[in-house]
């Protein structure tokens, strides 16, 4: 008599019901892996942000004072509007052909530049050309002892992403839109930026590049005050002023709102927008200006400024203040509170949200 095999496995009904259970395990989990992920990324910005304020205050004990927001030639650099003087927009992005040419000592180098060997980066840092300016530093390559070409500004260094954002500048990518100290420029971004205080901060011009930080002069912004308020928009203004600027030095003494109490870095927007044109961002840690500077005069992430603090985090962006530490700001904070946070000797007490 012949046995019959019997062969064991799942109805088409049971392997479905498996197929359910692990769709469902998996739409559980995966919102909790990118939780720990976006947690991993927030930590490695914020480690980020306190080795920028780290390197800021060890520039500040070699050199008595913090570097200069900008470099900027004060005797041929300068363009002028209706409000006044301001940073030429050409004065980085002018290229060269070789060295020795730059007769009118054009500069534009950001505060960036000058942290680089507190950020253990001295090597590209000694490979800078001083007696030029960005774009000629991004065009005319140093050959190093082993025949590599390096072009310092086009170089993506990793303490200046966030990576929640982007770990490159993606300038082909995401980030096409923004303006570049030169257009072909494929590495170099950076998504943080200096304080420069609570007020109005950039010459907006008309048209594409024509944008750049002002450097008014006394007389020019003092006809910027208001003769019944007795204030002024722009960042330059005492109640305004932040710790970097066109050419600036500032000293700890000088942050007399307390060095707790005031912004010095901070996450920035950087917007994939071409227009309108006051959305659109500029992107380079080499250089001064836009790129590298953000003003406290509107409330972050409202997506209206390319001026503006913002993040890819939840909800929040990270700031490091002037004493070093680095705190989480909640994109609701208190435009008032805020405004306070950007300006280093207003006299205005701020209370700071837990």
């Amino acid at each position: 008599m012949a046995v019959r095999s019997c062969r064991k496995g799942f109805t088409l009904i049971e392997l479905l019901v498996v197929i359910a259970i692990i769709a469902m395990l998996i739409a559980l989990l995966l919102p909790a892996v990118q939780k720990a992920r976006e947690a991993a990324r927030r930590s490695q910005c914020q480690n980020n942000l306190k080795q920028l304020g780290l390197a800021l205050h060890n520039y500040h004990d070699v050199h008595k004072g913090f570097p200069p927001g900008q470099i900027n030639n004060l005797a041929t650099a300068f363009s002028s509007d209706s409000i006044g003087r301001y940073a030429s927009p050409i004065e980085a992005t002018t290229q060269l052909t070789a060295r020795g040419m730059n007769n009118l000592g054009y500069q534009g180098t950001s505060w960036m530049v000058h942290i680089l060997p507190m950020i253990d980066q001295a090597t590209l840092y000694n490979f800078w050309a001083f007696t030029d300016n960005v774009a000629t530093n991004g065009f005319l390559p140093v050959q190093t002892a082993d025949f590599q070409l390096i072009y310092p500004p086009v170089t993506d260094l990793p303490p200046f992403y966030c990576p929640s954002r982007r770990s490159k500048m993606d300038a082909d990518g995401k980030y096409s839109a923004t303006i570049r100290v030169n257009q072909n420029y494929m590495k170099g971004g950076n998504d943080y930026a200096a304080c420069s205080g609570s007020g109005i901060t950039f010459h907006d011009g008309g048209v594409v590049g024509d944008r750049q930080t002002y450097a008014l002069l006394p007389a020019q912004l003092l006809s910027t005050v208001n003769t019944v308020t007795n204030l002024s928009a722009y960042t330059q203004y005492q109640q305004n002023i932040g710790m970097f600027g066109v050419n600036s030095y500032v000293q700890t003494r000088d942050v007399t709102d307390g060095t707790s109490n005031v912004i010095m870095v901070a996450e920035r927007r950087l917007s994939t927008q071409i227009a309108p044109i006051q959305q659109q961002s500029y992107d380079g840690w080499a250089w001064g200006g836009p790129a590298t500077l953000f003003s406290c005069r509107i409330a972050p992430h409202t997506g209206l400024w390319y001026d503006e603090a913002d993040s890819m985090h939840d909800q929040s962006l990270q700031c490091t203040f002037a004493d070093g530490s680095v705190r989480t700001i909640s994109f609701n904070i208190d435009l008032r509170t805020w405004v306070n946070l950007g300006n280093m000797a207003q006299g205005s007490p701020v209370n700071l949200p837990n």
